[in-house]
């Protein structure tokens, strides 16, 4: 029987952390606020004069527009329209500073939320692979904290949490058998935040389809039939989306700036396509190298990769297809030509697959989790308070170095207080709002900290008159 109020628990957790670390801005920020602000504003994502970005801007006969999918753009517009108009009532002016709030709100009021729905997902997941409750706790909480789902849900304005969120609860409902129009949505909403979760999608199509099978599911033509149409609603979106920009709805605007960067003259000699054969230099940099390698900046992995030839996870067909999904997506971001993620901590485009990596190790011993866990904290916590580098070692000694950061706060000490209040503050430690915060942590957990304590010294006791010491 699960701990009264573990749910709740791991959902409040997860957002006081979450909400914790939010960064004022973020290295690909602008391109995603400047969309949402031409569509709010003026009903188009045609980017108006004096937009910000700075990086991955499409020109297509006169026009501007972000080289992105449709998705953060669309979910994030109802909060700017809300936020927009307060900010005029209270008559604050378009800045650096309204834009980093708007940054901070938006991972606090969409992003943390949803994690936290998602570590729950999590835990409920586990629940089929053991009853562990030390080791459960361990497993979500380092999926969170542990691992590039923590950078890209607070380090600015990402798509990679909302894929990997809304595939992760995709692939819940299919293994529970549940709505499978809720599949559907679940699977479209992947879709329209970012355009290569293509491959993830159809393999959880597939995924689906052989549980089906094997379960000899009734109707099984009508259950494909509702998810697909609750796929083809944001399907139809970004067609629309596409041919808004492009003209066509299959040409996006990734592919349509490829094809200009390829024409432009600094590119002639490139070779490249869009989509090419893996390379021992992208395989490479996206496992072993401290560039962009996953066993670094997930060193979880190496005990996913010691999990999949136990027994257990043999027999186990979601183990045996969380394996095929990370292979899956490993080899296909390799074929991408942005395999690197640019200006990024880690392999961003393998965040989608950090879930899969996390289910197939409840079969590994709590004591190894436990130390492979803390230390994928450290490495994740280093990218949260330093800034992205070429290289994961850069980011540790910075961290070791300095410590602990809160960009918000520094962002409030450096700029918005010597700006608009002409103070000047030499230093400002977070030691305290860690202390705060941690504090809150325990009294939420206080109650099953106690429970587990009592469980111990019974078992203790048990094992005391058994043997007769």
């Amino acid at each position: 029987m699960l701990p009264k109020g573990i749910y709740q628990k791991i959902f409040i957790t997860v957002f006081i952390l979450i909400a914790l670390h939010v960064a004022p801005d973020g290295a690909q920020t602008a391109r995603y606020t400047d969309a949402i602000q031409s569509l709010v504003d003026f009903g188009t994502f045609t980017l108006q004069p004096g937009y910000r970005s700075h990086i991955d801007i499409v020109q297509f006969k006169e026009h501007f527009y972000a080289v992105i999918p449709p998705g953060v753009p669309i979910i994030l517009s109802p909060l700017y329209f809300i936020y927009r108009n307060l900010m005029r009532l209270i008559g604050v002016p378009v800045t650096e500073y309204y834009w980093a709030v708007f940054n901070m709100l938006s991972n606090i009021v969409i992003t943390a939320p949803l994690l936290g729905f998602v570590a729950v997902i999590m835990f409920k997941t586990l629940n089929m692979f053991t009853g562990d409750l030390i080791k459960k706790i361990w497993l979500v909480f380092t999926f969170i904290f542990g691992s590039l789902v923590f950078f890209y849900s607070t380090n600015g304005i990402w798509s990679h949490a909302y894929t990997m969120s809304f595939l992760f609860i995709a692939f819940y409902l299919i293994i529970k058998q549940k709505n499978s129009f809720l599949i559907g949505l679940c699977l479209g909403m992947a879709q329209i935040f970012d355009y290569v979760a293509i491959l993830p999608v159809f393999l959880l199509l597939g995924f689906w389809l052989y549980s089906n099978f094997k379960n000899k599911t009734k109707n099984i033509v009508q259950q494909a039939i509702l998810i697909m149409l609750g796929y083809t609603i944001f399907l139809s979106i970004i067609f629309s989306y596409n041919y808004s920009i492009t003209g066509s709805i299959f040409e996006t605007p990734n592919s349509l700036y490829f094809k200009q960067l390829q024409q432009t003259q600094a590119s002639q000699l490139l070779t490249k396509k869009f989509f090419s054969l893996p390379t021992f230099e992208r395989l490479w940099g996206l496992t072993f190298s401290p560039y962009r390698g996953i066993l670094l900046y997930f060193p979880m992995t190496f005990l996913f990769i010691i999990s999949l030839l136990r027994t257990q996870s043999i027999k186990n067909n979601i183990c045996k297809f969380s394996g095929i999904f990370v292979l899956g997506v490993l080899i296909y971001n390799s074929t991408y030509y942005a395999w690197s993620g640019d200006v990024c901590f880690g392999p961003r485009h393998l965040v989608v697959a950090i879930p899969f990596i996390i289910i197939p190790i409840a079969y590994c011993k709590i004591k190894y989790i436990k130390i492979l866990g803390a230390l994928s904290i450290l490495i994740n916590i280093s990218g949260v308070s330093t800034n992205p580098s070429d290289n994961l070692l850069v980011n540790l000694v910075q961290f070791i170095y300095k410590g602990p950061t809160l960009h918000w706060l520094d962002y409030v000490y450096k700029t918005i207080l010597p700006r608009y209040f002409h103070i000047n503050i030499s230093l400002m430690t977070p030691f305290f709002i860690y202390l705060a915060a941690f504090l809150v942590i325990y009294i939420i957990w206080q109650p099953l900290i106690k429970e587990y304590q009592a469980k111990m010294l019974n078992s203790n006791r048990k094992l005391y008159d058994v043997n007769g010491f």
